[in-house]
C-alpha cells in the first residue's frame, strides 16, 4: 500500500495548491480556521499546524485573531515556461473539463432545489462582478458561488468534488495569462456570472440542466481551442506527462485497516468467504496488504464487532452468520453514525453521476461482452449491480471520471452489510432483475433506458437504506437526505452526451484518450 496520507498532509496540500493555483490572490485572506475545520472535518489544532507550515514557506502572513493573509501565490516564472508546463498536461486538462462538464450540471440542479441563493456568502459579490463586467480574476466570485450552492445542497461530496475541479483546471492561467482564451470565451459572449444568475432564477430543472450543460460545454470547447492554438504556436511542443487526477473523499482519514475491513466485508457479502469458512491467516493478510500484524488484527477486530466473523484461539478467524445484535450496538457509536451519513451521501452521488457515465460507456459494449455479463449473472448469489458497474468503469475513457466512480464505489463498500444482509434475498432479487432488464435495453440499443435503469438501482438502494436506518437504528437525521428524482434528459441534453458517446465509439484498446 502507498504511504498513508495524514489529515495534516491532506489539508496542507489542498490549501497550498489553492494558493499556488491563484484561487486566493496575494493580499486576500484565507478562510477562517473554523471554516476549514468544518470543510475538512479536522481539529483546530490541525488547521493551525497547516497555517504555521504555510507561513514557514512564505505563503501566508499570520496576525493575532485574524485569518491568514496570502503574501505569495502563483509562480513568477516567465510566460513561455508557463505555457510549456500547461502543454505538457494538455490531454489531462482536457479530460478534467470533459469530466466535470458531464457531472456538474446534475449536481448543480440537484443542489439548487429549495436553495435560497441570496443568503449565500458570494451571491452579492457575483452580482457585483456581473455589473462591472469581466476583469482579471472575475471568475473567482461565480466559482465561489458555485461552491456555496453545492455545499448548501447538503452533500459534502459535491463541494469536495468541485474543489478538486478548481485545483486541476488551471483556470487562472487561461483567464489571466492567456489572451487567446479571453478572446474566445470571455469577450463577446454572455458571461459565466450572468448565466449562473439566470439559472438561479429558473424554476424548471430541465431548463437549468440545459443552460448549465451549454455553459460547461462552451467552456470545455474554448479550453480545447486554446490548447490547440498554444500547441500550434509553441516551438518544440513538449511530450505529454498528463495530470494524475486524485480525489480522496476520506480526507486523510482513509486508514489501512478500514480498507482491509471494507474489502473483506465485501468478499463476505458476495460469498467469496461464506459462513463457516476461515479467512486467510493474519500473516497472509499482512503480506497481501503490505501492512503490519497489528493493522490486520485491528481490521479483524472491527469485523468481529460488526458480527461477521469470530476469532478462535489457535484456529483463526471464521465467517459466521451476521449478528444483528452487534450491529445494533455498533450503531450507537457516534463515529458509526457519521460513516452511515457518508455512505448515504455516496449513494446519492452515485445516483447522479452513474447515468452520464453509463451513457458514455454504452456504445462501447460489444455483443461478446454482453454475453459474458449474462453468463456471469448465472453464478449463485451474484450481485449484478457490482458486475455492471465494473463493466461501465472498464469503458470509462475519461480518467477523472473513472477515479470519481471508483472512489464513490469504495465509499459504498462500507455499507454493504446494510444493503444486502437485511432481507438479502429480496433485495438482491429486485436489484438483479433491474440490472438484467437494463442490460436487455442496452442489447436493443436503448442507451437512455439502460442508463436510467442503472441509476434506478442505486436510487432503490438509497431509498431502502434510508428507511432501514431510520426504522431499525433510529438515525432520524438521515431522513432529511433527499433522493434524486428519476427525470429523463431532454433531447438537447441527450444529444450533447451522445457526442461523447460518438467519439468514444472510435476509441481503441480501452486507453484513456482525449475527447476532441
Amino acid at each position: 500500500m502507498k504511504p498513508q496520507e495524514t489529515k495534516f498532509t491532506f489539508v496542507y496540500n489542498e490549501i497550498k495548491q489553492s494558493i499556488l493555483e491563484g484561487q486566493v490572490l496575494p493580499g486576500n485572506s484565507l478562510s477562517s480556521s473554523r471554516m476549514f475545520c468544518n470543510q475538512f472535518h479536522v481539529s483546530r489544532y490541525t488547521i493551525n499546524r497547516v497555517f504555521d507550515a504555510l507561513r514557514e514557506e512564505g505563503l501566508v502572513d499570520i496576525q493575532p485573531r485574524l485569518a491568514p493573509i496570502v503574501v505569495s501565490g502563483k509562480a513568477t516564472s516567465n510566460s513561455s515556461h508557463t505555457v510549456f508546463d500547461i502543454l505538457k498536461q494538455k490531454e489531462g486538462i482536457l479530460q478534467i473539463y470533459q469530466t466535470f462538464a458531464l457531472i456538474l450540471p446534475s449536481l448543480w440542479v440537484f443542489a439548487l432545489q429549495g436553495c435560497d441563493v441570496e443568503i449565500l456568502p458570494h451571491y452579492k459579490q457575483s452580482i457585483k462582478v456581473l455589473r462591472m463586467g469581466h476583469s482579471s480574476g472575475g471568475w473567482r466570485a461565480p466559482s465561489k458561488l458555485a461552491y456555496d450552492i453545492l455545499k448548501i445542497g447538503g452533500n459534502s461530496l459535491f463541494s469536495e468534488l468541485y474543489s478538486t475541479f478548481g485545483l486541476y483546471n488551471k483556470i487562472t492561467f487561461f483567464t489571466e495569462d492567456c489572451p487567446y482564451f479571453a478572446r474566445h470565451f470571455l469577450e463577446g459572449s454572455v458571461s459565466v456570472t450572468s448565466v449562473i444568475i439566470d439559472i438561479l432564477k429558473s424554476d424548471d430543472p430541465q431548463t437549468k440542466y440545459k443552460k448549465l450543460s451549454n455553459m460547461y460545454q462552451r467552456l470545455t470547447d474554448s479550453i480545447e481551442c486554446t490548447l490547440n492554438y498554444l500547441s500550434d504556436t509553441t516551438p518544440k511542443c513538449p511530450a505529454q506527462t498528463g495530470i494524475s487526477y486524485s480525489w480522496n473523499p476520506m480526507r486523510g482519514q482513509d486508514y489501512y485497516y478500514s480498507k482491509i475491513v471494507n474489502e473483506l466485508n465485501l468478499k463476505i457479502g458476495l460469498g467469496e468467504y461464506s459462513v463457516g469458512m476461515y479467512l486467510p491467516y493474519e500473516k497472509q493478510l499482512a503480506s497481501q496488504y503490505d501492512v503490519s500484524l497489528s493493522t490486520v488484527r485491528k481490521a479483524l477486530s472491527e469485523l468481529e464487532q460488526r458480527g461477521f466473523v469470530k476469532t478462535l484461539n489457535g484456529k483463526g478467524t471464521v465467517v459466521i452468520k451476521p449478528d444483528d445484535t452487534k450491529l445494533h450496538q455498533l450503531a450507537l457509536n457516534s463515529g458509526f453514525v457519521e460513516k452511515a451519513l457518508r455512505y448515504l451521501h455516496a449513494l446519492q452521488l452515485m445516483v447522479l453521476i452513474i447515468r452520464p457515465a453509463a451513457l458514455v460507456a454504452a456504445p462501447q459494449f460489444t455483443k461478446e461482452e454482453l454475453d459474458e455479463l449474462e453468463e456471469r449473472f448465472t453464478s449463485s448469489d451474484s450481485i449484478y449491480l457490482a458486475d455492471i458497474l465494473e463493466s461501465i468503469m472498464k469503458h470509462t475513457m475519461l480518467e477523472p471520471l473513472y477515479v470519481i466512480l471508483s472512489e464513490t464505489n469504495h465509499l459504498l463498500e462500507w455499507g454493504h452489510h446494510f444493503a444486502y444482509y437485511p432481507s438479502k434475498k429480496h433485495t438482491l432479487l429486485h436489484l438483479n432483475k433491474q440490472v438484467f432488464l437494463a442490460l436487455q435495453q442496452l442489447r436493443e440499443g436503448n442507451t437512455d433506458s439502460f442508463a436510467d435503469g442503472i441509476a434506478d438501482c442505486y436510487r432503490y438502494n438509497l431509498v431502502l437504506m434510508k428507511k432501514h436506518m431510520v426504522k431499525k437504528y433510529k438515525f432520524q437525521n438521515v431522513a432529511n437526505i433527499r433522493v434524486p428524482e428519476n427525470t429523463s434528459l431532454s433531447k438537447t441534453s441527450r444529444a450533447r452526451i451522445s457526442c461523447f458517446c460518438w467519439f468514444f465509439s472510435f476509441s481503441t484498446r480501452g486507453q484513456f484518450c482525449s475527447l476532441f
